[in-house]
């Protein structure tokens, strides 16, 4: 039936001064025409999706910054505190070298910022990195180089907290908070140089306070107009 049917358009055709055999090249054009709209739609939509999933991860990635931020900030505060408690009782002759953290004002323990990476590292794992912006991609995963030398230092702590019973001792406390307020400003000027930039839209918008914090972080990051 349909090969009769189109014999008869291939007559009419024929007779309206159409070959069949162009009629056969416009019907294989639409065909690939149609193939290839569906192809393209289908890309689009595609797209579209990935971009979602991608400008989602970056909110979750600007939640992470935001969490690690207010962690940074409050740790280098509260090390520098302890830090000049102890000194000050250097200078006085007070016993340092057997006393212990419990013993000074506003202690809360030796517990390391223990800093967020596991937006990011889901975004590296599952491949959704390729859709994301290049220049963004590029400055996470700088800035989250930096951030691993204060993850690194916490995995040593955390080995130290658990085969040391004296690591609450004030000379130990003194070397580990000296590390970090010597770590967390460049990895929260990173933060506010590199990534505010691309994330504030997407939920980091933190600025840092006024203070020692700022005033080192921008020392030690090239600032643009410091």
């Amino acid at each position: 039936m349909d090969m009769l049917k189109y014999k008869r358009r291939s007559r009419m055709f024929g007779n309206r001064g159409f070959p069949a055999a162009a009629l056969i090249v416009l019907e294989v054009f639409a065909i690939v025409t149609g193939v290839l709209i569906g192809f393209m739609v289908n890309e689009w939509r595609e797209n579209r999706n990935n971009q979602k999933i991608a400008n989602h991860a970056l909110q979750s990635i600007a939640a992470e910054f935001r969490f690690n931020h207010q962690q940074m900030e409050e740790a280098y505060y509260y090390y520098s505190n302890i830090i000049q408690q102890i000194d000050s009782l250097r200078i006085a002759g007070e016993p340092v070298g057997d006393m212990y953290g419990y013993q000074l004002d506003g202690f809360r323990g030796a517990t390391p910022p223990m800093l967020r990476s596991s937006a990011y590292n889901m975004v590296m794992v599952t491949g959704i990195i390729k859709d994301i912006p290049f220049e963004t991609a590029n400055r996470l995963a700088y800035i989250y180089t930096v951030q691993s030398l204060i993850e690194k230092l916490d995995d040593a702590n955390m080995i130290n907290f658990t085969q040391d019973s004296g690591f609450t001792a004030l000379r130990n406390l003194r070397h580990m908070f000296i590390l970090y307020t010597d770590l967390i400003p460049s990895v929260i000027g990173t933060y506010q140089l590199l990534g505010l930039p691309v994330l504030e839209e997407y939920g980091y918008g933190m600025f840092l306070s006024e203070g020692d914090l700022k005033t080192i972080s921008e020392e030690q990051i090239n600032f643009p107009g410091s």
